[in-house]
C-alpha cells in the first residue's frame, strides 16, 4: 500500500561515529544537489552549519535550500521525519537521513526497507582512520563501532591525510566483507546517493527483528473507533499508515509512535492499512481484525 503515487523515494543513511565527518559529507552533497530536490534529515540544525548563501527560507524546523533542496531537524524521531518528507509536495527525489554518532545505521535501514514508500539505496558508514583504532579497543565503545561499520553498504574512509590507510583498510575488510571501501569523503553526488544496497535482508543490529503487515477493511469503519484502537497499539508497532474510507470519507491515517493524525485525503486506489515495528504487529493485526481489518 502506498501513500505517494509516484515511483518509491531512494533513501539513503549516512552513519558513522562521532567526529568521523558525516556533517562535512552532507554538506558537501547539498552543496553539489543544484536539481536534484534532496531532503535530508538530521538530529539537530546545530550540527549542520548550512551554507548561509545556500539557505532560501527557515521556518521552524525546516530550512529550504535555494537548489531546490530541504534540511529538516527531526530529533530521534527519524520516522517522523520520514513521514513528513513524504507528505510534500512535490515528493523529494532523495532523502537522505545524517545518523547521530553514536546511532546504528542498520536499523534505520531496516525500517525503510518495510516502507512501500521508500527504496533503499544504501547505507554509507564514515569511518575515522586515524581514530577507529583505538576506538575498536576501546570496550565501552568497540560494540557501537562494529555495529555501524558492518551495517555498511558503502564505507567512506577518512582523515587518510592523518593515519596511513593500510592497516584500517584491512580491519574494514573484515569487519564489513559486503561493503565496498572508498577512500576520503569528498565523494560525487552520483556515488553517494547511488545504489549500493546488498540484496537480501539486513541484520537491525540490536537483535530485533522488524516486521510488517498489510490489513484490509471487510466493513466500513468508523473514525471513532479505528482512534480508540490505534491508540491501544502495543509500544512495538512503531508506524501504522494507511488510506482508509472512515464515516464513508477517505482519510489518510498515520501513526508514529503515540501520534496519531488522520487527515482528509482523495478517494485511495486500495483501501489498506500497513503496521510496521516488532513481533508485537502480529498482536496488533489480531486486535485490529474485530473491527474488520484483516490480512488477505
Amino acid at each position: 500500500m502506498r501513500i505517494n503515487t509516484g515511483e518509491p523515494i531512494p533513501f539513503t543513511v549516512v552513519g558513522g561515529f562521532l567526529g568521523a565527518g558525516k556533517t562535512t559529507l552532507v554538506n558537501a552533497l547539498l552543496r553539489q544537489a543544484a536539481g536534484l530536490r534532496l531532503a535530508v534529515l538530521v538530529n539537530d540544525f546545530g550540527s549542520i552549519a548550512i551554507d548561509a548563501a545556500l539557505i532560501e527560507s527557515s521556518t521552524g524546523d525546516t530550512i529550504a535550500l535555494t537548489n531546490g533542496c530541504i534540511c529538516c531537524a527531526i530529533g530521534d524521531d527519524f520516522a517522523a521525519g520520514i513521514e513528513a518528507m513524504l507528505r510534500r509536495r512535490p515528493t523529494p527525489d532523495h532523502i537522505l537521513v545524517e545518523a547521530s554518532g553514536v546511532a546504528n545505521p542498520g536499523a534505520i535501514a531496516q525500517i525503510a526497507l518495510l516502507d512501500p514508500d521508500l527504496t533503499l539505496a544504501g547505507v554509507l558508514v564514515l569511518a575515522d582512520a586515524e581514530s577507529l583504532p583505538a576506538r575498536l579497543a576501546d570496550p565501552r565503545l568497540g560494540d557501537t563501532l562494529r555495529r555501524q561499520l558492518r551495517a555498511a553498504d558503502l564505507l567512506v574512509l577518512t582523515k587518510t591525510d592523518l593515519a596511513p590507510a593500510g592497516p584500517v583498510l584491512a580491519t574494514l575488510r573484515a569487519l564489513a566483507p559486503q561493503a565496498a571501501i572508498v577512500e576520503g569523503a569528498d565523494l560525487p553526488l552520483a556515488i553517494a546517493l547511488g545504489h549500493h544496497a546488498q540484496a537480501g535482508p539486513r541484520p537491525s543490529g540490536h537483535g530485533v527483528a522488524f516486521a510488517t503487515v498489510t490489513l484490509h477493511p471487510s466493513r466500513p469503519l468508523a473514525t471513532a473507533t479505528l482512534r480508540l484502537a490505534l491508540d491501544a497499539l502495543p509500544e512495538g508497532v512503531l508506524r501504522a499508515k494507511g488510506l482508509l474510507c472512515l464515516d464513508g470519507r477517505p482519510a489518510l491515517v498515520q501513526r508514529v509512535g503515540r501520534r496519531l493524525a488522520i487527515t482528509a485525503c482523495d478517494a485511495p486506489v486500495e483501501e489498506a492499512l500497513v503496521l510496521i515495528g516488532d513481533d508485537t504487529v502480529w498482536d496488533a493485526a489480531a486486535a485490529l481484525a474485530a473491527l474488520g481489518l484483516e490480512r488477505r
